[in-house]
């Protein structure tokens, strides 16, 4: 069976959990033994990641490898399964508003006014359908080039990592989200202008306010990249200032091609 506080496998015979030291409950049914399971691992993960964020809010970066020691790599990697979800989350929520993926404006505008309008007239369920779409390729590619780049540059560390840094470091992603969540979007309504066309105003100061937080955002992302490659990865550090911002770049590479694609 597995136990109902951390979720690992209690061997037969075992009393307590050799993971965490929980006694063993009853045997459940087989047919509930899934489900126990993965209710414990719901429960620890959300533990864990509380833990862990208790850690990182004092020091994210000095903090980031002693967060991640302090659980198996089976529970880390939850950790940084949550953290992702957490982004995803951040980003429907803040599409709820109005504010599309990493702020109208800064990865898929670029000025582009035909774009802005696209955005601004999407109906809100398919706005948010694509912030998810949009959200959850970053994170997988943020993921899988994590793993590339510890390949590559010959790292030490493991899957578990790959999953904690990159949910690491779209903490503050999601948290530009969360501040556009309370701005709203940085468009205004539509209207019509003297030829009859429908037209939308920026409203300026939001538009300043999430450009300047991405850009904060990015730029403490790629930080804790940097410190999650060279001290849990275990990619040298010469080779972890070049493998960070190829990382970025292929991740905002494939979130444009993907938003470009949807619209």
């Amino acid at each position: 069976m597995f136990c109902v506080s951390c979720g690992q496998r209690i061997p037969d015979g075992a009393g307590r959990c050799p993971a965490c030291g929980v006694a063993r409950a009853s045997s459940a049914a087989p047919s509930g033994g899934r489900r126990a399971r993965f209710q414990a691992l719901l429960t620890v993960g959300a533990r864990d990641t509380v833990e862990a964020l208790k850690v990182l809010r004092k020091n994210p970066l000095g903090g980031l490898r002693a967060s991640f020691t302090m659980f198996d790599p089976n529970r880390a990697l939850v950790v940084g399964g949550f953290f992702c979800v957490c982004f995803v989350m951040a980003a429907m929520l803040a599409a709820m508003r109005g504010v599309g993926m990493i702020g109208l404006g800064m990865a898929m505008d670029l000025g582009n006014v035909s774009l802005t309008e696209n955005f601004a007239s999407l109906a809100r369920g398919s706005f948010i359908i694509k912030a998810f779409l949009q959200s959850l390729g970053f994170a997988a590619t943020l993921i899988v080039t994590s793993a590339l780049a510890r390949t590559v540059f010959r790292g030490n560390g493991q899957l578990a990592g790959d999953f904690f840094i990159a949910g690491v470091s779209l903490l503050p992603l999601a948290a530009i989200f969360l501040v556009s969540l309370v701005l709203g979007p940085d468009i205004g309504s539509p209207h019509l202008d003297v030829a009859g066309r429908t037209t939308y105003t920026v409203l300026v100061w939001k538009d300043a306010v999430l450009k300047v937080g991405t850009v904060f955002a990015l730029a403490y992302s790629t930080l804790l990249l940097y410190a999650g490659y060279s001290k849990i990865a275990g990619i040298a550090e010469e080779k972890a200032a070049l493998a960070v911002p190829i990382a970025l770049a292929v991740s905002l590479l494939v979130l444009s091609v993907i938003a470009r694609n949807l619209l």
